[in-house]
């Protein structure tokens, strides 16, 4: 039986000119809402989108409301953050075997999409760091399959972020790797000093090429300076990087748009060269969400196109 991360990647064949991708929302703390029925639950949106090659470009269509293209998910577990309670902000998707995975980055919880009312239900809380340091869940930002085995990581900008999550193919057991030194090689690679920063939500195994691909969302030179972070630190250089991050190669994906970067992105299953990411913009009130494909050599696919006036962080091909 052929590995999962393969299996995740011959559910379409070369001949496929049309996808669908699932997106998630993260509502940060507006994902608490209050039901008709008087219960409490955390609430995400689930979106569609139409994705047609031809020629070998990319085109994107939301699906429209009334046909389907939005959905509610729900989750009943939170985290207390000081005088509040969080859940519900997640970060990605990823399909593992038949189940499709989300990832809280506020609790660590990873769940399940289940049943016609879409409830998330919860199949492991990782733990910060090591997870031995303290009562606090792991901020999931990437997620990609390796193997059988499901990896989550973090944004890397601090030292207990560096550490990554191992899940086996049964779902119950998890491995902490201390990935320090890896995350040091990728900002290496980046030109990044002692005073800059790196911050990443988005990363992908290649299983036919044994390679990892980094799409940061957040490269700087400087000190971290909130204003200044989310208008201009934004991304658009690809890492390329063999199976122990010895060799490392970064490439532009298109040109650099300072308060856009990448916060998911998923091989083409049936175009192994080429992938599809998403790009979020936050500033103060405002969030976008915008979307394009590209190949590994760097050539644009498509034109980023917009899809809303939201924030979603995870994608997934259906």
């Amino acid at each position: 039986m052929k590995s999962y991360d393969l299996q995740r990647q011959e559910r379409y064949g070369a001949e496929t000119s049309h996808y669908t991708l699932m997106l998630i929302t993260d509502e940060d703390k507006a994902s608490q809402v209050t039901l008709e029925d008087g219960e409490t639950y955390f609430m995400a949106h689930l979106r569609y989108c139409r994705v047609s090659r031809q020629g070998g470009r990319y085109s994107f269509q939301p699906v429209p409301e009334a046909e389907g293209g939005e959905e509610h998910v729900y989750s009943k577990f939170g985290e207390v953050d000081q005088d509040t309670f969080r859940g519900g902000e997640f970060s990605e998707l990823v399909k593992w075997g038949r189940h499709m995975m989300v990832f809280d980055d506020r609790t660590g919880i990873i769940g399940e999409i289940r049943g016609r009312d879409h409830t998330i239900i919860p199949r492991q809380i990782l733990m910060t760091g090591s997870g031995d340091e303290a009562q606090k869940g792991f901020k999931c930002e990437w997620a990609t399959l390796k193997g059988d085995d499901l990896l989550v990581g973090s944004h890397g900008k601090v030292r207990h972020e560096e550490w990554i999550k191992r899940i086996g193919s049964d779902g119950y057991r998890v491995t902490s790797e201390d990935w320090g030194p890896i995350y040091q090689r990728m900002r290496d690679a980046l030109g990044v000093g002692e005073d800059g920063y790196v911050v990443h939500e988005s990363a992908e195994w290649h299983p036919y090429r044994q390679r990892w691909y980094f799409f940061p969302r957040k490269v700087s030179h400087e000190p971290f300076h909130e204003p200044l972070d989310e208008r201009e630190k934004g991304n658009n250089l690809l890492i390329e990087a063999d199976e122990e991050f010895r060799q490392i190669e970064t490439r532009p994906i298109g040109p650099r748009t300072p308060e856009r970067g990448p916060s998911s992105f998923k091989l083409l299953p049936g175009h192994p060269t080429e992938f599809v990411y998403m790009k979020s913009v936050e500033i103060g009130g405002r969030t976008e969400s915008w979307i394009g494909a590209a190949s590994f050599d760097g050539t644009l696919l498509a034109d980023e196109t917009k899809i809303g006036d939201f924030k979603c962080e995870g994608i997934e091909v259906t």
